[in-house]
Formats: structure tokens, C-alpha cells, sequence
């Protein structure tokens, strides 16, 4: 296998190892380094040089220069995961088993004495903790709001199950850093039969409606006008109220704009008053706009 093919599918690194299996020997691995051909950057690890540094390269490095036996994890694990819940960090999070120890500038380890069949996953050709050992894990350093956006986007994309979570949890016991009050919490606001919505801001309003107990809305309700159906992602169908909120979703192109106002004018036309929720709103006007529509809705009636 030629190392430099290599590279070109692994972020522009090469392993001593693979350098070897291509037929380099010692001598001229160190003559790519001396010539600038090639630079180290972990141990056993080097990159191609020109190749630009990313975020992804540097965790990738980290992981082949650990071996097969570590796997990226907690903070390091939610982008792997395509998530894009919290933002890159500086420090590399990975996870191995408890008599390997990793020691490593600019990553932080992390041992366990249980990591269960299907904990790791592969990503991109990386190890990886899976969606549910990746919740469990980052339960000891985020709040049960943080996590259970974490959550909420990995059932969104289907990464995640709930019976699975909650089955999980409920054989998980307390270690340091990890929080099985907080998945508690968590799991405690996503009883059976929720829907995470489709996006942030979707599950956000369900949670200030539970939380202020404002009369439950039908949720993704479908009208239909002739050929024309629409979907209503709040509605009060007896009151003939519905919410929308601008960040439900992202509107790439003119078509969905014009779907958007045909929907709102079908609507407005057959007598449904909208509610405009934006997500700078705090949870207190949300839950007060709702209230004073309601109330408004009665006196309709």
C-alpha cells in the first residue's frame, strides 16, 4: 500500500506502521522527515506536510497514535457523531479500558471499568463511543438542560432511543464523572410517546408548555384546503389557534418561502390566528404569548 495514497484518506497522516507495510524502512522514513517531506506530530504518527490542520486531523492522530484500544469520547465524541449540539473544545476526549493509561499533551483520558459491546462505534474510520455511551458519559459535566439537548438531537436523527436510554440508566451506577441523577432528570421530561420535534426550537416550546402546564397542543397537525395539505407544527384545533416560530427550520430556497406564506394565508383565510415565536425569546414571553393568546382564543368562542 502506498503510504501517501494512505494519507489522502486519512487526513494527510501516516503511521510508522503503514509507512513500514509500504516498504520504508528507518533510514528513509527519517530522510522524509529531514527533507520536509513528511513532519511528526504524535508518536508513530506523522503528517504530510502541506495538508491542513483540522480539528478532525488532530483527533485522528491522537487515535492512531494510541491504537485500537482507545476511542474518542464525551466532548471529542459528539462532532464524530455529527452532532452539532456544543462546539469543538481544545482538549482530545478519549476513553480505554482501566489498566490502559493514556498520556498525551492536550488530551485528556478517561478509563473505565465497563465499556459494554456496542460502546464503540466507527466513524469516518475512527473509534468512537456510540450516541447512548456518549449521553451516559458526558451526564457528570453538563446540566440536565445541556444533555437533554444532546439527547433531543441525537433522537431527532435517529442515533438514539429512548427504551434504549432508559434501560441503560436504569442498570447505570454512579461513578466519577458520570450522573445518574441527571440522566434521571433527563429521562424524567421524555416520558414514552415524546417527540424530541424537529428541531431545538420545536423542543424547547414543548418543554415551556409542560412546563407552565399550558393546555397541550395537537402537534404536527395536518390541514387540508382542496389539493393543498399543510403541516402545523402547534395547533389548538378547537380554538383555531396555531404556533409557528422562526428557527424551526431553514429555508434554503424561494419555494419554501412561498409554501410558507400560502400555508399562513389558507389558514388566516379559514379563520386560525398564528402565534409568531422566535428563539431570542425568552422562555417567560413564550410561555406568557402563549397564555394571552389562549385566553384570547376564548373569548372568541
Amino acid at each position: 500500500m502506498d503510504r501517501f495514497r494512505w494519507a489522502e484518506r486519512h487526513d494527510g497522516l501516516i503511521t510508522t506502521d503503514i509507512a513500514r507495510t509500504s516498504g520504508q524502512t528507518k533510514r528513509q522514513l527519517a530522510a522524509d522527515r529531514a527533507s520536509g517531506r513528511t513532519r511528526s506530530v504524535r508518536r508513530g504518527v506523522a503528517v504530510v506536510n502541506g495538508t491542513p490542520p483540522t480539528w478532525r486531523q488532530a483527533v485522528r492522530a491522537v487515535l492512531l497514535s494510541c491504537g485500537d484500544h482507545v476511542a474518542a469520547s464525551h466532548w471529542t465524541a459528539l462532532p464524530l457523531l455529527g452532532s452539532d449540539s456544543v462546539s469543538y473544545i481544545d482538549c482530545i476526549h478519549v476513553i480505554a479500558d482501566l489498566p490502559r493509561r493514556v498520556a498525551l499533551e492536550g488530551v485528556v483520558a478517561h478509563r473505565s471499568g465497563l465499556i459494554e459491546k456496542g460502546d464503540v462505534v466507527i466513524r469516518d474510520g475512527m473509534r468512537c463511543t456510540s450516541p447512548l455511551r456518549t449521553v451516559i458519559d458526558l451526564s457528570g459535566s453538563m446540566s440536565p438542560y445541556e444533555l437533554g439537548k444532546v439527547v433531543d438531537d441525537l433522537l431527532r436523527r435517529k442515533l438514539l432511543q429512548l427504551d434504549e436510554l432508559r434501560d441503560r440508566v436504569g442498570r447505570t451506577r454512579p461513578a466519577p464523572g458520570r450522573s445518574v441523577a441527571t440522566l434521571r432528570k433527563v429521562l424524567a421530561h421524555r416520558l414514552p410517546g415524546y417527540d424530541p420535534g424537529e428541531s431545538e426550537l420545536e423542543a424547547r416550546i414543548v418543554r415551556i408548555i409542560d412546563a407552565h402546564a399550558l393546555p397541550q397542543p395537537a402537534h404536527q397537525h395536518r390541514v387540508s384546503y382542496g389539493r393543498r395539505r399543510y403541516r402545523i407544527d402547534f395547533a389548538w384545533p378547537d380554538r383555531k389557534l396555531y404556533l409557528e416560530g422562526n428557527g424551526f427550520g431553514s429555508h434554503v430556497l424561494a419555494t419554501d418561502l412561498d409554501s410558507d406564506a400560502r400555508r399562513q394565508n389558507e389558514l388566516v383565510l379559514d379563520g386560525w390566528v398564528p402565534i409568531e415565536i422566535t428563539w431570542r425569546m425568552s422562555d417567560t414571553e413564550i410561555a406568557t404569548t402563549i397564555r394571552r393568546f389562549l385566553a384570547l382564543s376564548i373569548k372568541r368562542l
